[in-house]
C-alpha cells in the first residue's frame, strides 16, 4: 500500500467519521478519539492504526515497515462499521433514551411526593 492510496483511504474515513458521527475537525487519530463511546474500541484502534500508518507513510525508511495486508483489514473493517450507522436512528435513540429517563425521574419524584404526603398524613 502506497502512501497516496493510504492517504485516500483516511480520507475517506474521514468523510465517514464527519458524515456519519458530525465530527468535522482534526485528523483521523483526532477524530477517532473524539468519537469515544460512539464507537466500538476495535473500531478506534483501527483508525489510530491508519493513522500512526499514514504519519509513517511520509517517511520512506519508515513506509517500507508498513503490513499492507493488516492495513488493509482495518480500513475495510472500519469503514464496513462506519457505512452501517444511520445519523437519524442515532439522534431518534438519543431523545427517546432522554425522555425515558426524563420519564422515570418523574415517575420517582411523584412516587416520593405521594409517600411523603401520606407520611405527614395529609392523605
Amino acid at each position: 500500500m502506497d502512501s497516496q492510496e493510504l492517504a485516500r483511504k483516511t480520507a475517506h474515513l474521514n468523510t465517514l467519521l464527519e458524515q456519519k458521527l458530525g465530527l468535522r475537525k482534526g485528523g483521523l487519530a483526532a477524530r477517532a478519539n473524539r468519537a469515544g463511546r460512539d464507537l466500538p474500541a476495535w473500531v478506534r484502534r483501527n483508525l489510530q492504526q491508519l493513522a500512526e500508518a499514514e504519519t509513517m507513510a511520509s517517511h520512506p525508511k519508515l513506509a517500507r515497515m508498513l503490513d499492507g495486508q493488516a492495513l488493509e483489514k482495518a480500513y475495510t473493517a472500519a469503514a464496513a462499521h462506519l457505512a452501517d450507522i444511520d445519523p437519524r436512528e442515532r439522534r431518534k435513540d438519543r431523545l427517546l433514551g432522554l425522555l425515558g429517563g426524563l420519564a422515570f425521574n418523574m415517575l420517582l419524584f411523584a412516587a416520593l411526593v405521594l409517600a411523603l404526603l401520606r407520611w405527614q398524613g395529609f392523605i
